[in-house]
Protein backbone atom coordinates (compact mmCIF):
# COMPACT_ATOMS: atom_id res chain seq x y z
CA UNK A 1 0.00 0.00 0.00
CA UNK A 2 1.62 3.54 -0.95
CA UNK A 3 2.34 5.30 1.82
CA UNK A 4 1.08 8.98 1.44
CA UNK A 5 3.01 12.29 3.01
CA UNK A 6 1.57 12.07 7.06
CA UNK A 7 -1.17 15.19 7.64
CA UNK A 8 -1.91 17.46 10.97
CA UNK A 9 -5.17 16.72 12.19
CA UNK A 10 -6.66 20.05 10.68
CA UNK A 11 -4.48 19.42 7.98
CA UNK A 12 -7.62 16.69 6.17
CA UNK A 13 -8.88 19.46 3.50
CA UNK A 14 -5.93 19.78 1.33
CA UNK A 15 -7.04 19.81 -2.04
CA UNK A 16 -4.32 16.89 -3.26
CA UNK A 17 -6.80 14.24 -4.76
CA UNK A 18 -5.55 10.23 -5.05
CA UNK A 19 -5.85 7.89 -7.54
CA UNK A 20 -9.35 6.88 -7.89
CA UNK A 21 -10.10 9.13 -4.69
CA UNK A 22 -14.16 9.50 -4.01
CA UNK A 23 -13.20 13.09 -3.29
CA UNK A 24 -16.88 13.50 -2.80
CA UNK A 25 -17.91 10.53 -0.46
CA UNK A 26 -17.50 12.89 2.38
CA UNK A 27 -19.78 14.80 1.13
CA UNK A 28 -22.39 12.33 0.19
CA UNK A 29 -22.32 12.02 4.20
CA UNK A 30 -22.45 15.00 5.49
CA UNK A 31 -25.44 15.82 3.36
CA UNK A 32 -27.15 12.64 4.53
CA UNK A 33 -26.17 13.87 8.05
CA UNK A 34 -27.77 17.49 7.76
CA UNK A 35 -30.77 16.75 6.05
CA UNK A 36 -31.35 13.84 8.79
CA UNK A 37 -30.58 16.52 11.54
CA UNK A 38 -32.93 19.23 10.21
CA UNK A 39 -35.50 16.15 10.03
CA UNK A 40 -34.93 15.34 13.27
CA UNK A 41 -34.83 18.98 14.81
CA UNK A 42 -37.90 19.61 12.97
CA UNK A 43 -40.20 16.71 14.73
CA UNK A 44 -38.69 17.50 18.15
CA UNK A 45 -41.71 19.51 19.18
CA UNK A 46 -44.28 16.44 18.25
CA UNK A 47 -41.79 13.70 19.29
CA UNK A 48 -42.21 15.86 22.71
CA UNK A 49 -45.28 15.23 23.40
CA UNK A 50 -44.59 11.40 22.39
CA UNK A 51 -41.51 11.27 24.99
CA UNK A 52 -43.92 12.56 28.21
CA UNK A 53 -46.50 9.35 27.42
CA UNK A 54 -43.71 6.90 27.02
CA UNK A 55 -40.24 6.65 25.21
CA UNK A 56 -40.72 3.17 23.78
CA UNK A 57 -42.59 3.53 21.20
CA UNK A 58 -42.37 3.11 17.48
CA UNK A 59 -42.84 6.27 16.51
CA UNK A 60 -39.80 7.61 18.76
CA UNK A 61 -37.66 4.79 18.20
CA UNK A 62 -38.03 5.98 14.35
CA UNK A 63 -37.42 9.25 15.84
CA UNK A 64 -34.22 8.72 17.51
CA UNK A 65 -32.78 6.78 15.16
CA UNK A 66 -32.78 9.95 12.48
CA UNK A 67 -30.21 11.56 14.95
CA UNK A 68 -27.98 8.12 15.88
CA UNK A 69 -28.13 7.16 12.32
CA UNK A 70 -28.76 9.81 9.86
CA UNK A 71 -27.30 12.50 11.79
CA UNK A 72 -24.67 11.19 14.08
CA UNK A 73 -23.20 7.91 12.60
CA UNK A 74 -23.36 9.21 9.05
CA UNK A 75 -21.63 13.00 9.61
CA UNK A 76 -18.99 10.63 11.96
CA UNK A 77 -18.32 7.83 8.67
CA UNK A 78 -17.85 10.94 6.60
CA UNK A 79 -15.01 12.66 8.53
CA UNK A 80 -13.38 9.50 9.22
CA UNK A 81 -13.02 8.71 5.62
CA UNK A 82 -10.89 12.19 5.27
CA UNK A 83 -9.86 12.40 8.68
CA UNK A 84 -8.15 8.97 9.19
CA UNK A 85 -5.92 8.74 5.49
CA UNK A 86 -4.71 12.11 6.52
CA UNK A 87 -3.83 11.50 10.00
CA UNK A 88 -1.90 7.86 9.57
CA UNK A 89 -0.68 9.03 6.14
CA UNK A 90 -2.03 5.68 4.71
CA UNK A 91 -4.95 5.90 1.76
CA UNK A 92 -7.94 3.63 1.37
CA UNK A 93 -7.11 0.41 0.01
CA UNK A 94 -10.45 0.30 -1.86
CA UNK A 95 -12.14 3.55 -3.10
CA UNK A 96 -15.00 2.02 -5.21
CA UNK A 97 -16.02 0.21 -2.30
CA UNK A 98 -16.67 3.11 -0.42
CA UNK A 99 -18.95 4.30 -2.70
CA UNK A 100 -20.98 0.96 -2.17
CA UNK A 101 -20.33 1.60 1.07
CA UNK A 102 -22.33 4.69 1.37
CA UNK A 103 -25.02 3.37 -1.08
CA UNK A 104 -25.82 0.51 1.76
CA UNK A 105 -25.36 2.68 4.35
CA UNK A 106 -27.83 5.23 3.21
CA UNK A 107 -30.30 2.52 1.87
CA UNK A 108 -29.69 0.63 5.37
CA UNK A 109 -30.47 3.76 7.80
CA UNK A 110 -33.13 4.82 6.10
CA UNK A 111 -34.88 1.65 6.09
CA UNK A 112 -34.52 1.54 9.40
CA UNK A 113 -36.16 4.98 10.01
CA UNK A 114 -38.62 3.99 7.61
CA UNK A 115 -40.05 0.96 9.32
CA UNK A 116 -39.77 2.05 12.29
CA UNK A 117 -42.66 4.43 11.22
CA UNK A 118 -44.53 2.08 9.21
CA UNK A 119 -44.22 -0.43 12.41
CA UNK A 120 -42.55 -3.30 10.25
CA UNK A 121 -39.91 -5.23 12.95
CA UNK A 122 -39.11 -7.38 9.92
CA UNK A 123 -38.20 -4.06 7.78
CA UNK A 124 -36.13 -3.19 10.78
CA UNK A 125 -34.24 -6.07 11.11
CA UNK A 126 -33.55 -6.63 7.22
CA UNK A 127 -32.51 -2.87 6.76
CA UNK A 128 -30.19 -2.77 10.19
CA UNK A 129 -28.37 -5.85 8.34
CA UNK A 130 -27.57 -3.92 5.49
CA UNK A 131 -26.77 -1.33 7.95
CA UNK A 132 -24.22 -4.09 9.52
CA UNK A 133 -23.04 -5.30 6.32
CA UNK A 134 -22.09 -1.80 5.18
CA UNK A 135 -20.04 -1.09 8.73
CA UNK A 136 -18.04 -4.01 7.42
CA UNK A 137 -17.17 -2.59 3.86
CA UNK A 138 -16.79 0.65 6.44
CA UNK A 139 -13.81 -1.38 8.24
CA UNK A 140 -12.11 -3.16 5.23
CA UNK A 141 -10.85 0.16 4.05
CA UNK A 142 -10.49 2.32 7.90
CA UNK A 143 -8.93 -0.32 9.63
CA UNK A 144 -6.15 -0.93 7.94
CA UNK A 145 -5.50 2.76 8.03
CA UNK A 146 -5.81 2.39 12.03
CA UNK A 147 -4.09 -1.20 13.26
CA UNK A 148 -0.63 0.03 12.40
CA UNK A 149 -1.07 2.32 15.51
CA UNK A 150 -3.54 0.15 17.68
CA UNK A 151 -2.12 0.53 21.21
CA UNK A 152 0.38 3.21 20.45
CA UNK A 153 -2.10 6.55 19.14
CA UNK A 154 -4.57 7.39 21.24
CA UNK A 155 -6.58 8.31 18.53
CA UNK A 156 -6.03 5.32 15.91
CA UNK A 157 -6.90 2.89 19.14
CA UNK A 158 -10.40 4.30 19.73
CA UNK A 159 -11.82 4.74 16.49
CA UNK A 160 -10.78 1.49 15.76
CA UNK A 161 -12.16 -0.10 19.17
CA UNK A 162 -15.25 1.98 18.11
CA UNK A 163 -15.73 0.36 15.00
CA UNK A 164 -16.07 -2.93 16.51
CA UNK A 165 -18.64 -1.50 18.47
CA UNK A 166 -20.55 0.26 15.59
CA UNK A 167 -21.14 -3.17 14.25
CA UNK A 168 -21.97 -4.89 17.64
CA UNK A 169 -24.45 -2.36 17.86
CA UNK A 170 -25.97 -2.28 14.34
CA UNK A 171 -25.67 -6.65 14.48
CA UNK A 172 -27.49 -6.52 18.02
CA UNK A 173 -30.39 -4.12 17.02
CA UNK A 174 -31.34 -5.99 14.14
CA UNK A 175 -31.43 -9.43 16.44
CA UNK A 176 -33.56 -7.38 18.43
CA UNK A 177 -35.38 -6.59 15.89
CA UNK A 178 -35.81 -10.62 14.64
CA UNK A 179 -36.80 -11.23 17.91
CA UNK A 180 -40.14 -9.37 18.01
CA UNK A 181 -42.57 -12.10 17.46
CA UNK A 182 -40.47 -15.04 17.77
CA UNK A 183 -38.99 -14.68 21.97
CA UNK A 184 -36.06 -16.63 21.39
CA UNK A 185 -33.71 -14.08 22.90
CA UNK A 186 -33.98 -14.61 26.86
CA UNK A 187 -33.88 -10.93 29.25
CA UNK A 188 -36.75 -8.21 29.46
CA UNK A 189 -37.45 -5.60 26.70
CA UNK A 190 -35.96 -2.84 28.56
CA UNK A 191 -32.71 -4.61 29.15
CA UNK A 192 -32.26 -5.47 25.79
CA UNK A 193 -32.78 -2.38 24.65
CA UNK A 194 -30.79 -1.11 26.64
CA UNK A 195 -27.90 -2.61 25.81
CA UNK A 196 -28.24 -1.75 22.22
CA UNK A 197 -28.28 1.39 23.23
CA UNK A 198 -24.96 1.79 25.04
CA UNK A 199 -23.16 -0.30 22.57
CA UNK A 200 -24.06 2.39 20.26
CA UNK A 201 -23.94 5.68 22.30
CA UNK A 202 -21.11 4.41 24.35
CA UNK A 203 -18.81 2.33 22.25
CA UNK A 204 -19.42 3.66 18.96
CA UNK A 205 -20.27 7.60 19.03
CA UNK A 206 -18.57 8.49 22.74
CA UNK A 207 -15.88 6.43 22.16
CA UNK A 208 -15.15 7.59 18.79
CA UNK A 209 -15.78 11.09 19.97
CA UNK A 210 -13.06 10.81 22.53
CA UNK A 211 -10.53 9.57 20.94
CA UNK A 212 -11.16 12.21 17.92
CA UNK A 213 -11.71 15.23 20.28
CA UNK A 214 -8.12 14.57 21.67
CA UNK A 215 -5.95 14.25 18.50
CA UNK A 216 -8.61 17.25 17.25
CA UNK A 217 -8.61 19.69 20.17
CA UNK A 218 -4.39 19.40 20.71
CA UNK A 219 -3.69 20.26 17.08
CA UNK A 220 -6.48 22.96 17.34
CA UNK A 221 -4.93 24.72 20.65
CA UNK A 222 -1.37 24.13 19.06
CA UNK A 223 0.79 22.91 15.84
CA UNK A 224 2.65 21.18 18.80
CA UNK A 225 0.87 20.32 21.32
CA UNK A 226 0.78 16.72 22.81
CA UNK A 227 -2.09 14.17 23.39
CA UNK A 228 -1.86 13.47 27.49
CA UNK A 229 0.06 9.82 27.43
CA UNK A 230 -3.12 8.71 30.07
CA UNK A 231 -5.82 9.52 27.37
CA UNK A 232 -5.20 5.24 26.30
CA UNK A 233 -6.07 4.47 29.69
CA UNK A 234 -9.22 6.53 29.12
CA UNK A 235 -10.28 5.08 26.23
CA UNK A 236 -9.47 1.21 27.54
CA UNK A 237 -11.51 2.26 30.75
CA UNK A 238 -14.44 3.56 28.73
CA UNK A 239 -14.39 0.32 26.46
CA UNK A 240 -14.06 -1.89 29.22
CA UNK A 241 -16.77 -0.55 31.25
CA UNK A 242 -19.02 -0.18 28.08
CA UNK A 243 -18.17 -4.04 27.83
CA UNK A 244 -18.96 -4.66 31.47
CA UNK A 245 -22.43 -2.62 31.53
CA UNK A 246 -23.61 -4.35 28.21
CA UNK A 247 -22.82 -8.02 29.92
CA UNK A 248 -24.42 -7.11 33.54
CA UNK A 249 -27.87 -6.02 31.24
CA UNK A 250 -27.63 -9.43 29.70
CA UNK A 251 -26.99 -11.41 32.28
CA UNK A 252 -29.95 -9.58 34.58
CA UNK A 253 -27.64 -8.04 37.36
CA UNK A 254 -29.83 -6.13 39.26
CA UNK A 255 -27.42 -3.58 40.96
CA UNK A 256 -26.01 -1.66 37.81
CA UNK A 257 -24.70 1.16 39.57
CA UNK A 258 -20.87 -0.03 40.05
CA UNK A 259 -20.63 -0.01 35.98
CA UNK A 260 -22.45 3.38 35.32
CA UNK A 261 -20.55 4.70 37.77
CA UNK A 262 -17.63 3.54 36.08
CA UNK A 263 -18.24 4.43 32.81
CA UNK A 264 -18.89 8.43 34.59
CA UNK A 265 -15.64 8.44 35.74
CA UNK A 266 -14.13 7.38 32.66
CA UNK A 267 -15.94 10.02 31.23
CA UNK A 268 -15.29 12.63 33.82
CA UNK A 269 -11.63 11.79 33.69
CA UNK A 270 -11.73 12.76 29.46
CA UNK A 271 -14.33 15.79 30.49
CA UNK A 272 -11.04 17.13 32.85
CA UNK A 273 -8.75 16.32 30.65
CA UNK A 274 -9.90 17.96 27.64
CA UNK A 275 -11.06 21.18 29.47
CA UNK A 276 -7.28 21.37 30.76
CA UNK A 277 -6.04 20.92 26.96
CA UNK A 278 -7.98 23.95 26.19
CA UNK A 279 -7.24 26.01 29.50
CA UNK A 280 -3.59 25.32 29.20
CA UNK A 281 -2.94 26.98 26.37
CA UNK A 282 -5.42 29.52 26.20
CA UNK A 283 -7.22 29.43 23.34
CA UNK A 284 -9.57 32.24 22.31
CA UNK A 285 -13.10 32.02 22.26
CA UNK A 286 -15.12 30.92 19.29
CA UNK A 287 -17.54 28.89 18.40
CA UNK A 288 -15.83 25.62 18.00
CA UNK A 289 -14.88 26.20 21.85
CA UNK A 290 -18.05 27.06 23.08
CA UNK A 291 -20.18 23.89 21.17
CA UNK A 292 -17.30 21.92 22.74
CA UNK A 293 -17.32 23.37 26.24
CA UNK A 294 -21.25 23.11 25.96
CA UNK A 295 -20.87 19.21 24.95
CA UNK A 296 -18.57 18.41 28.06
CA UNK A 297 -21.30 19.80 30.39
CA UNK A 298 -23.76 17.83 28.85
CA UNK A 299 -22.05 15.31 28.56
CA UNK A 300 -21.77 15.07 32.81
CA UNK A 301 -25.39 15.87 33.30
CA UNK A 302 -25.77 12.77 31.12
CA UNK A 303 -23.19 10.91 32.56
CA UNK A 304 -25.22 11.62 35.94
CA UNK A 305 -28.52 10.89 34.57
CA UNK A 306 -27.15 7.60 33.07
CA UNK A 307 -26.00 6.71 37.30
CA UNK A 308 -29.44 7.70 38.32
CA UNK A 309 -31.11 5.73 36.17
CA UNK A 310 -29.26 2.50 36.84
CA UNK A 311 -30.49 3.14 40.82
CA UNK A 312 -33.87 3.84 40.14
CA UNK A 313 -34.45 1.35 36.81
CA UNK A 314 -36.76 2.58 34.12
CA UNK A 315 -39.99 0.64 35.27
CA UNK A 316 -41.92 3.61 36.93
CA UNK A 317 -43.20 6.92 35.53
CA UNK A 318 -40.16 9.04 36.78
CA UNK A 319 -37.90 6.17 35.38
CA UNK A 320 -39.93 6.77 31.87
CA UNK A 321 -38.80 11.00 32.14
CA UNK A 322 -35.61 9.96 33.45
CA UNK A 323 -34.94 7.78 30.25
CA UNK A 324 -35.97 10.92 28.26
CA UNK A 325 -33.94 12.90 29.78
CA UNK A 326 -30.92 11.03 29.48
CA UNK A 327 -31.06 10.71 25.54
CA UNK A 328 -31.74 14.38 25.14
CA UNK A 329 -28.71 15.13 27.61
CA UNK A 330 -26.76 12.70 25.85
CA UNK A 331 -27.83 12.86 22.00
CA UNK A 332 -28.88 16.27 21.38
CA UNK A 333 -26.71 17.99 24.30
CA UNK A 334 -23.70 16.09 24.27
CA UNK A 335 -23.09 14.47 20.88
CA UNK A 336 -24.58 17.36 18.92
CA UNK A 337 -22.66 19.96 20.20
CA UNK A 338 -19.86 18.00 19.52
CA UNK A 339 -20.50 17.34 15.67
CA UNK A 340 -21.72 21.09 15.31
CA UNK A 341 -18.30 22.64 16.89
CA UNK A 342 -16.14 20.31 14.46
CA UNK A 343 -18.64 21.20 11.66
CA UNK A 344 -17.69 24.88 12.04
CA UNK A 345 -14.10 23.63 11.56
CA UNK A 346 -13.96 21.22 8.80
CA UNK A 347 -17.01 21.14 6.86
CA UNK A 348 -15.93 24.33 4.53
CA UNK A 349 -12.69 23.28 4.47
CA UNK A 350 -13.87 19.39 3.02
CA UNK A 351 -15.89 21.21 0.14
CA UNK A 352 -13.38 23.25 -0.78
CA UNK A 353 -11.05 20.73 -1.28
CA UNK A 354 -13.29 18.90 -3.06
CA UNK A 355 -13.91 21.62 -5.67
CA UNK A 356 -10.12 21.90 -6.36
CA UNK A 357 -9.69 18.09 -6.96
CA UNK A 358 -12.53 18.15 -9.13
CA UNK A 359 -10.93 20.99 -11.06
CA UNK A 360 -13.83 23.60 -10.02
CA UNK A 361 -13.32 27.65 -9.81
CA UNK A 362 -11.76 28.32 -6.44
CA UNK A 363 -13.47 29.09 -3.09
CA UNK A 364 -11.80 29.95 0.22
CA UNK A 365 -13.40 28.36 3.49
CA UNK A 366 -14.38 31.82 4.76
CA UNK A 367 -16.49 32.11 1.73
CA UNK A 368 -18.29 29.08 1.65
CA UNK A 369 -18.60 29.54 5.55
CA UNK A 370 -21.83 30.82 6.93
CA UNK A 371 -21.50 32.91 10.79
CA UNK A 372 -24.32 34.88 10.96
CA UNK A 373 -26.26 32.64 12.67
CA UNK A 374 -24.15 30.87 14.75
CA UNK A 375 -24.72 32.65 18.38
CA UNK A 376 -28.72 31.63 17.55
CA UNK A 377 -27.46 28.15 17.10
CA UNK A 378 -25.83 28.20 19.94
CA UNK A 379 -28.17 29.59 22.21
CA UNK A 380 -31.45 27.93 20.85
CA UNK A 381 -29.37 24.18 20.63
CA UNK A 382 -28.51 24.72 24.67
CA UNK A 383 -31.58 26.43 26.08
CA UNK A 384 -33.61 24.16 24.42
CA UNK A 385 -31.53 21.17 25.98
CA UNK A 386 -31.93 22.19 29.08
CA UNK A 387 -35.90 23.24 29.05
CA UNK A 388 -36.52 20.07 27.37
CA UNK A 389 -34.78 18.21 30.03
CA UNK A 390 -36.16 19.88 33.05
CA UNK A 391 -39.90 19.86 31.39
CA UNK A 392 -39.16 16.40 31.21
CA UNK A 393 -38.00 15.44 34.10
CA UNK A 394 -40.44 18.13 36.30
CA UNK A 395 -43.26 16.52 33.79
CA UNK A 396 -44.06 19.75 32.66
CA UNK A 397 -45.42 19.10 28.97
CA UNK A 398 -45.45 22.64 27.95
CA UNK A 399 -41.88 23.30 29.12
CA UNK A 400 -40.67 20.04 27.13
CA UNK A 401 -42.54 21.36 24.05
CA UNK A 402 -40.94 24.97 24.53
CA UNK A 403 -37.72 23.63 24.72
CA UNK A 404 -38.31 21.03 21.99
CA UNK A 405 -39.19 24.16 19.36
CA UNK A 406 -35.85 25.93 20.44
CA UNK A 407 -34.38 22.94 19.74
CA UNK A 408 -36.02 22.98 16.34
CA UNK A 409 -35.02 26.14 15.52
CA UNK A 410 -31.42 25.44 15.92
CA UNK A 411 -31.32 22.51 13.84
CA UNK A 412 -33.44 24.39 10.94
CA UNK A 413 -30.67 27.60 11.13
CA UNK A 414 -28.05 25.15 11.64
CA UNK A 415 -28.68 22.61 9.01
CA UNK A 416 -29.87 25.65 6.15
CA UNK A 417 -26.40 27.50 6.61
CA UNK A 418 -24.38 23.73 6.19
CA UNK A 419 -26.79 22.70 3.21
CA UNK A 420 -25.35 25.76 1.37
CA UNK A 421 -21.69 24.80 2.35
CA UNK A 422 -21.98 22.00 1.30
CA UNK A 423 -24.49 22.40 -1.82
CA UNK A 424 -20.74 24.11 -3.68
CA UNK A 425 -19.37 20.33 -3.29
CA UNK A 426 -22.56 19.42 -6.16
CA UNK A 427 -22.00 22.89 -8.35
CA UNK A 428 -19.33 24.01 -9.93
CA UNK A 429 -20.82 27.73 -10.11
CA UNK A 430 -19.94 30.49 -7.44
CA UNK A 431 -22.04 33.21 -5.32
CA UNK A 432 -22.29 36.42 -7.25
CA UNK A 433 -20.08 38.65 -5.47
CA UNK A 434 -22.87 40.80 -4.66
CA UNK A 435 -25.19 38.05 -2.78
CA UNK A 436 -22.29 36.61 -1.10
CA UNK A 437 -22.80 35.75 2.91
CA UNK A 438 -21.10 37.08 5.50
CA UNK A 439 -17.28 35.86 5.14
CA UNK A 440 -15.73 33.21 7.98
CA UNK A 441 -13.75 35.13 10.88
CA UNK A 442 -11.26 33.76 13.16
CA UNK A 443 -13.65 33.05 15.76
CA UNK A 444 -14.70 29.45 15.19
Amino acid sequence: MRQLQPHCALAATDSRALPNEPVRLSIHFFAFAIFSFALGAATAPWAAVKLADYFYQLPVLAWVHTFTLGWITSAMLGVMYRYVPAMTGRELRFPRLALVQWVMYFLGATGVMAHFMLGSWDGVWMAGAVVAVSVILFAINIAPCLAPNFGRGAAETGMLMAIVFLFCAGAWGSVLAFDKGRGFIPGTVLRNLSAHAHLAILGWVTLTMCAVSYRFMTALVADEAQVPRFAMVQLFALAAATVALFVALMAGVENLALWASVVGAALAVYAVTLRRIVASHGTPGGWTMRHAQAALVCLLLAAAAGIALAVTGAGSAFGNRLVCAYGVLGILGWVSNFIIGMSYQLFAGFVARARSALGWPHLSVGELSVTTGRPLVFCALNGGVLLMTGGLLGDRISVTVTGASLIALAGLAYSAAMAWTLSFAYRRGTPPESGRMLRAVQDS
